[in-house]
């Protein structure tokens, strides 16, 4: 494909992507999909200038207000990402304006949000025994600094054909996942009520640090995406986690639940640029008392003594220390044992945000 067919295909992408940023992935893949003759290379080429330009919309818009987005692609490729100096800090962070004020730190956060960061996974048993299980199917990693289970992969591979993927060796997690899970310090024996489960993320790793031993309930109030943790688990060995298709009743009580709220997901933008443009601060309010209702829910079940933990993929006040306060004000036998955050500009990890708290 030459540039300027290059640049014209991705003028029409993005001209559609700005309209629904939400399925950003879901419009790409169609496209593409839809152009028979493009080669492999044609796709790679038109998935990185996309996503090139989707990084940096508000710069490239600020820098040529009234290009199309041809134009706006071939400048791109000619003179790099745009500095835009004069720009409002909105712009330079590829944010919206209102969102600034709900981000502590946001002069260090949020330019940092602007990387395009490694892929991570987790390794399941010894890591350096995963790492030479990768090499044989010519994958090369290198381990995280902080996560004790973490590989970073330094550029995209098809894992599912490999040794380590079909053996259960490994799963792609970000490291700041895979911190979170460790500080809530679960233990083999222990009983763990995973409340939002999702496709099991953290079932895994829980089990994983529960060398197996215990019993972790899944429960998703979307009871379709337990499907994958089922396969997910199955493929690490794992029998430890029973799924819960419906909440039952809290006659159990466990020695931690676990609440990864639904939340803005701000802390991943890296990995999904497209979604800065999706949020509102209507959705934002909506999310916000959503998650006081997931944590008063599900606080029944935590055993005296026991802990409650709440993790958001979030860097905003509301949905994290805003949330916690509020949760002590009415939950005065509560406490905090750790609250943490792990975000681009304090650990080089998605972002993240942790409450470890005891029930007293």
């Amino acid at each position: 494909m030459t540039p300027e067919s290059l640049q014209k295909h991705a003028g029409i992408l993005m001209e559609r992507i700005q309209k629904k940023p939400v399925i950003a992935n879901e419009l790409i893949n169609t496209y593409i999909a839809s152009h028979k003759h493009f080669d492999g290379n044609d796709k790679r080429a038109l998935l990185d200038l996309v996503w090139r330009i989707v990084r940096t919309m508000a710069r490239l818009k600020f820098a040529y207000p009234n290009d199309t987005w041809e134009a706006r692609a071939r400048a791109l490729m000619t003179d790099g990402v745009p500095e835009v100096k004069e720009a409002p800090n909105h712009i330079k962070w590829e944010v919206a304006e209102w969102f600034i004020e709900h981000v502590p730190e946001a002069e260090k956060e949020l330019p940092a949000l602007l990387e395009n960061p490694p892929i991570i996974l987790r390794a399941i048993g010894d890591r350096e025994k995963v790492q030479a299980v990768l090499r044989e199917d010519g994958i090369e990693t290198t381990p995280t600094k902080l996560s004790p289970y973490g590989l970073i992969l330094p550029e995209y591979k098809n894992l599912t054909g490999t040794k380590a993927w079909k053996d259960g060796l490994v799963e792609i997690q970000d490291e700041g996942a895979q911190l979170a899970a460790l500080d809530i310090g679960v233990k083999p024996g222990n009983t763990v009520f995973d409340f939002c489960a999702g496709a099991g993320g953290k079932s895994l790793i829980f089990a994983q640090m529960m060398q197996n031993k215990g019993l972790i309930w899944a429960y998703d109030i979307t009871a379709k995406k337990l499907f994958e943790l089922v396969k997910r688990a199955t493929r690490a060995h794992i029998d430890i986690i029973q799924i819960q298709p419906q909440l039952p009743p809290p006659t159990k009580q466990f020695d931690y639940v676990v609440v990864d709220a639904p939340c803005s997901g701000c802390g991943t933008w890296r990995r999904s640029p497209n979604m800065r443009w999706h949020l509102t601060e209507k959705q934002l309010q909506h999310i916000v008392k959503s998650q006081t209702e997931i944590l008063n829910r599900a606080e029944a079940y935590v055993n005296e003594g026991g802990r409650l933990a709440y993790i958001t993929c979030s860097l905003t006040t509301d949905e994290n220390e805003n949330q916690i306060d509020l949760f002590l004000k009415t939950h005065p036998n509560y406490k905090i044992i750790k609250q943490k955050r792990y975000s681009p500009a304090r650990t080089g990890t998605d972002g993240f945000f942790l409450c470890l708290m005891e029930k007293v």
